[in-house]
């Protein structure tokens, strides 16, 4: 299989080729090159802008089922495991509403090009989400979770299904639970991720001291107080962080400290975080992201380090690098999504990464690549 592509943003770091063919071999790119190729079996995207697949790297799809909950509630109220509002009514959701939810979001990550998820699941549906992804050809991580007062009985199996630990705050566990979590998730090669420092109060209790010291997560999620020295810390111990920012200000907790993490070489991602709360649309997340880094301090911003927290950078997660294909390159599984050069204006703009960036949407996503597969995007 042959893919030409007007445009083609390849490798780690993303440099432009014009004009490109993909070519593919058992699902795997064996060969890159420039001009088309219009000989044996081709596909030839007019207007086509061949990129990375997207990666949504954080996000809670079962509260789908119930949108806009809370909206006078603060996130205390809304969200804190066990009694706030999103648990409770997680709890009367039905089978039928659990599928729902998952399907209807799943669908939404595909027509905006998204291949890759990661998803904090807090029921115990992680199977069936795993199932319902693979169905329509999405690479799902789904991150379990342990109630407090179970978690030496539970862990396992949990682990027998889901890719690994997301929790909600480490606060919420002992010291002891922690350092069991961290063990059982290295004895069975599983991702650990938790969410830290998203409100002033949870930092100041400590919580990403105790999950640096106790539960040694690969992935932290939020970090929207974390201090300078923190961010370096995150940096000398390879630890990814995912973003969310239209989330963090939704639920008026802070803005995240974009521009110190990218200074400080952290390996930054983006998530939509709650799906009943924030619509599962990683490209508002881009445009939201290079905004706040102009505030930052100082206007210019690459845009194409923007676009790799939603592409390439999800492949420098330790234990998830090796399983998730997120590069154009040859050698490669082929796993990319191909744009609209067209509707996005690309032929007019001074810089092909800031148009993807600030003009990107679910409008402009043509199909996707995965495999020796074309995908349409459904309607």
């Amino acid at each position: 299989m042959i893919v030409n592509v007007d445009y083609a943003l390849i490798g780690q770091d993303l440099d432009i080729i014009e004009k490109a063919h993909i070519e593919i071999i058992d699902g795997i790119i064996a060969h890159i090159g420039r001009g088309h190729v219009v000989h044996g079996n081709h596909v030839s995207v007019n207007h086509g802008i061949a990129i990375p697949s997207l990666v949504n790297a954080h996000i809670h799809i079962f509260d789908y089922a119930f949108l806009e909950y809370g909206i006078e509630l603060d996130l205390s109220k809304l969200v804190r495991e066990p009694y706030g509002l999103k648990h409770k009514l997680l709890a009367m959701l039905t089978r039928d509403d659990i599928f729902y939810a998952c399907r209807r979001v799943l669908e939404k990550l595909l027509r905006s090009g998204v291949a890759t998820t990661i998803i904090f699941s807090e029921l115990a549906e992680c199977g069936e989400v795993k199932k319902l992804a693979q169905e329509l050809e999405i690479d799902a991580v789904v991150l379990g979770r342990s109630r407090a007062s179970r978690v030496f009985t539970s862990i396992k199996d949990i682990l027998r299904v889901a890719d690994g630990l997301g929790l909600d705050s480490p606060l919420r566990y002992s010291r002891g639970e922690l350092k069991y979590m961290r063990m059982e998730c290295n004895r069975f090669s599983k991702l650990v991720s938790t969410h830290v420092a998203e409100t002033k109060s949870d930092y100041e209790y400590g919580d990403f001291k105790i999950a640096l010291d106790y539960l040694e997560p690969e992935l932290m999620v939020h970090g929207v107080h974390l201090s300078e020295e923190d961010i370096q810390l995150l940096s000398e111990k390879e630890i990814s962080i995912v973003i969310c920012p239209r989330s963090n200000m939704w639920f008026d907790v802070g803005i995240p400290p974009v521009r110190k993490l990218l200074e400080n070489n952290v390996n930054v991602l983006l998530g939509t975080d709650n799906a009943g709360v924030i619509e599962p649309n990683i490209w508002r997340e881009l445009e939201t992201t290079y905004n706040i880094l102009r505030m930052q301090g100082g206007i210019y911003v690459d845009p194409k380090e923007i676009l790799k927290m939603v592409t390439t950078n999800v492949t420098k997660i330790k234990r998830l690098g090796s399983k998730v294909s997120n590069v154009i390159d040859e050698g490669c599984k082929a796993n990319f999504t191909i744009l609209d050069s067209y509707e996005l204006g690309v032929r007019r703009s001074q810089n092909i990464y800031a148009t993807i960036v600030k003009r990107g949407s679910p409008s402009a996503v043509r199909c996707l690549i995965r495999g020796n597969k074309k995908i349409e995007i459904p309607a």
